[in-house]
């Protein structure tokens, strides 16, 4: 077998060296695989975080000084890098015996090293291995007959020369490699200024061929490339590296996120949205970890309380466990699930078995639902990696979340992407590494050459390189070992007559440098006194000089187009109404609040969240912010209000325990680390705010009658084309009678808008109350506001609020909503759709990205301009909208 042998050349694809004739292109760890094969040495792999866990248990039982303190503060970090270090001494030769005078840190490599003898060895430990046995003068037979070095044994560091000379030993020709000939290829150079111009230059380059020879050198993914080949019937160069964010393995990641306490409510929505597999043939929904089923009632149950263990969420579990017509695996896991999230670790008891025992369930659900998948396959590997990883541990080892994290990583490793694809071409041949171009000559095609800054391996100060040196080591100064990559990439690019570089600029929207090679080849070329940068600039030209009239040429690829003339982006439309065919059919089965402000402030809003039932998705719902704030305290009143201890207004510690046992079920995520400020906040002022709000209530001589009282009352639309009675159904959140018995109705607000409520009440605007008032039937109800954050009532009783506000008329307020929502249903049966809202600022020659202080004068002048009319305006908050894109607001309308 003839063996190319080259210090850059892992990687080569078997085939370039002629692998059907018993010749092939290998790297070092591609040789050493091979000879670990011919000599019977090869074992199962082992995986590097396994590794690191082990390397772990020496270095505990060592314990050095010198790592002492690091160790104590990130093990998983110290371990990692002290593992390193020992490979890469192991590799260059060392033999870690401790002894006297040695440097610290090759002191602390020997200590651990004596402790470490019956751990599992790494790719350092095959080489070492391979030198011990052929150092015993092998008779048998290799299979080898010919190894072609690119470059001389004496260049190479570690153990290197002496495997190539025990090689020879044994009967393996060691022959030179033919270097390649000739002068410099000629260089031309595509700098695009962003990736999908230079895609398309290259791929326009690729179509251009008129089939002379040609390799593509990949140094960056072609995900963008590959896209403007297909769209010429090329086939894809399908390369994309590995990386450690693959959807496979975040799998893992995002269950324990929910299995350590305290629950992030966001990161279990996440798991329980997650989808691990395209949906079945003929099937419209994807696979997920929790069935279809399972996931939409737990979602809801956490878009009504963002927390774990309410009455939604045992109500949703219920029905999961009774719903048979779910296959018994799902339901179990759920099952599983619940009780995780229900009872988390807690950081003082996260030890290996208890993380073992969390991650059990998961376990069994990816073998369920597998069978075979690659992507799910990927996620059981790295599940069982961590099980090894927590088996190599002492069970009671506490581990730190962190640490945990940094395992679950290292477990993982990289993943496969799924653009990683490459398909059959006959014209051209693809690598990733100039190393790896044959010295066929023609033209290569360099798409993305950009700077790789990639370390080269460990450095070492001099006096560790002498100590290294003395246990056997041979070092490379960290130049010559960078000078091997530098030569082998100058000896590939050599081998070509012509290199076309296609590169950007900028990548993922940062600057990127050239090549480092480039400069090699630019130097080349540089004339006295002549700069790197000139000699580049010189032989560069931007992508729109490759367009001429007779249409695209570079370096003799020619493509016949047509470039279309310039033309500036549609403007967004002044008119956003929609005009269908007339759609009678779109009548509310029920109505309520919300959707009667949708109604009077955005037709279209209206259109597509209720009359098509467009909604976001589950996971969208799930409240934070000042939602999930004010369900919190809106909850709080309501316990508070039904308390059976009701001697007198609640004091500020009753308060503030009833806070404290509502987080958990309705703001979980406040109890987050980092967020402790935060909670402490909310928690003082919703306290002061709700000590204020019934110690007024008690002054004023009223008395709570209900909380979030359920009301429906049937509500008749005067439509042009018939009546229409439709249920009009809500809740109000606080009912309550002064001394006489006359009703009241509070609305309970959290928001940071101090003025808005304030200013809806005192214009006869506040539709909400009156909404809220009419199923009372007294036309003297007293309404009102009160704003939580603030801790403010707006109403008209001064003995609440002593600004002396008017007295609100919800009978005709009332009446002015049932006409403006009337009149939005004709117009919607009609076919005529506008989005109010947004025509508003349109007509005034407003968007989205007017400052809001400005679409309020705006608005306020729409408001009073309606009032004069008997009509309303409602501000539907457009900036806020989900469906601002499909109504004109927001995108390219071109």
């Amino acid at each position: 077998m003839r063996i190319e042998f080259g210090w850059s050349l892992d990687g080569a694809a078997w085939a370039d060296g002629g692998g059907a004739r018993g010749a092939a292109r290998m790297g070092p760890r591609a040789l050493v695989q091979l000879l670990q094969n011919r000599l019977g040495l090869t074992r199962p792999p082992v995986e590097q975080a396994v590794r690191v866990a082990e390397y772990s248990r020496a270095l505990a039982a060592a314990a050095p000084a010198w790592v002492r303190d690091s160790a104590a503060a990130d093990p998983w970090a110290t371990t990692a890098a002290l593992l390193r270090w020992r490979d890469a001494a192991v590799e260059a030769g060392a033999r870690l015996v401790p002894r006297d005078g040695l440097p610290e840190r090759i002191a602390a490599l020997c200590a651990i090293e004596a402790r470490h003898s019956a751990a599992r060895p790494g790719a350092a430990d095959d080489l070492r291995e391979l030198v011990d046995v052929l150092e015993q003068e092998v008779t048998w037979p290799l299979g080898l007959e010919v190894l072609v070095c690119h470059e001389p044994p004496e260049e190479l560091p570690g153990l290197w020369p002496r495997l190539l000379s025990l090689l020879e030993r044994a009967g393996v020709r060691r022959e030179p490699a033919e270097a390649a000939g000739g002068r410099s290829p000629a260089l031309l150079l595509v700098e695009a200024e962003d990736e999908w111009a230079a895609a398309e230059t290259a791929a326009r380059f690729l179509a251009g061929r008129d089939g002379a020879p040609l390799q593509v050198l990949a140094g960056a993914d072609t995900v963008l490339l590959d896209q403007e080949l297909h769209r010429r019937g090329l086939p894809a160069l399908g390369v994309a590296a590995p990386a450690a964010h693959r959807t496979a393995l975040q799998i893992l990641p995002l269950f324990l996120s929910v299995a350590l306490a305290p629950v992030d409510v966001q990161q279990l929505a996440a798991l329980l949205d997650l989808r691990v597999l395209d949906a079945p043939e003929g099937g419209r929904e994807h696979v997920g970890l929790v069935p279809a089923r399972a996931r939409a009632r737990l979602l809801d149950a956490l878009a009504q309380e963002p927390g774990i263990g309410g009455a939604h969420w045992r109500r949703a579990l219920a029905a999961i466990a009774a719903d048979k017509g779910m296959a018994a695996g799902g339901r179990e896991f759920v099952a599983a699930l619940a009780a995780l999230v229900a009872a988390p670790i807690p950081p003082e008891a996260l030890t290996p078995p208890r993380v073992r025992e969390a991650t059990d369930a998961l376990g069994a659900r990816l073998r369920a639902l597998g069978q075979g998948a690659p992507e799910l396959t990927r996620a059981s590997q790295h599940l069982q990696v961590l099980r090894e990883v927590l088996d190599t541990l002492e069970d009671s080892r506490v581990l730190g979340t962190r640490e945990l994290a940094q395992m679950v990583e290292a477990a993982g490793g990289r993943a496969a992407s799924p653009f990683a694809r490459p398909e059959a071409s006959a014209a051209w041949r693809t690598c990733s590494r100039p190393a790896q171009l044959l010295p066929r000559g023609g033209d290569v095609l360099w798409w993305g050459a950009d700077r790789d800054d990639a370390a080269t391996g460990v450095v070492w100060d001099a006096a560790e390189a002498e100590a290294l040196t003395a246990l056997g080591a041979r070092i490379l100064p960290p130049a010559r070992l960078a000078a091997l990559a530098t030569d082998a990439g100058l000896r590939g690019l050599h081998g070509a007559e012509r290199l076309v570089v296609v590169r950007t600029r900028r990548r993922a929207e940062e600057a990127v440098a050239p090549h480092a090679l480039l400069a090699h080849l630019a130097a080349a070329r540089a004339e006295p006194g002549q700069g790197v940068a000139e000699v580049l600039a010189a032989h560069t030209l931007a992508p729109e000089r490759t367009l001429g009239e007779d249409g695209f040429d570079l370096a003799g690829s020619r493509r016949p187009l047509e470039v279309p003339p310039r033309a500036r982006p549609r403007p967004l439309p002044r008119d956003l109404t929609r005009r269908v065919k007339p759609a009678p059919h779109l009548v509310p089965a029920r109505l309520s609040y919300s959707q009667a402000e949708d109604l009077l402030g955005c037709r279209q809003k209206w259109t597509y969240k209720n009359g098509l039932q467009i909604r976001p998705a589950s996971i969208a719902q799930v409240p934070t912010g000042n939602r999930m704030i004010g369900t919190l305290v809106h909850a709080v009143v309501e316990a508070l209000a039904q308390r059976e201890d009701r001697t007198g207004p609640p004091g500020a510690q009753r308060v503030r325990e009833e806070i404290d046992a509502q987080v958990p079920r309705l703001a979980s995520e406040l109890l987050l680390p980092g967020r402790e400020v935060e909670l402490a906040g909310m928690r003082e002022q919703a306290v002061r705010s709700l000590v204020e709000f019934f110690d007024r209530l008690a002054a004023a001589g009223l008395v709570i009658t209900a909380v979030e009282s359920r009301f429906e009352e049937a509500l008749t639309l005067p439509l042009r084309r018939g009546e229409v009675t439709v249920p009009f159904v809500g809740f109000r959140d606080v009912d309550a009678e002064d001394a006489d018995g006359r009703p009241v109705v509070i609305d309970l607000k959290w928001t940071f808008a101090a003025k808005k409520y304030p200013d809806l009440f005192e214009t006869g605007e506040a539709l909400q109350l009156a909404a809220y008032a009419r199923p009372l039937h007294d036309r003297h109800v007293d309404v009102g506001y009160y704003l939580l954050a603030q801790g403010e009532f707006v109403a008209a009783n001064p003995a609440l609020d002593p600004h002396g506000r008017p007295t609100l008329d919800v009978v005709d307020l009332w009446r002015r909503g049932v006409d403006g929502m009337t009149a939005a249903l004709d117009a919607i049966g009609d076919g005529e759709v506008d989005a109010r809202s947004g025509q508003i600022l349109r007509d005034a020659g407003q968007d989205l990205a007017t400052p809001r202080t400005a679409a309020k004068t705006t608005y306020e002048r729409a408001r009073e301009a309606a009032r004069a009319e008997g009509a309303l305006v409602v501000d539907a908050r457009c900036d806020y909208c989900e469906f601002s894109l499909l109504c004109g607001m927001r995108g390219d309308a071109s």
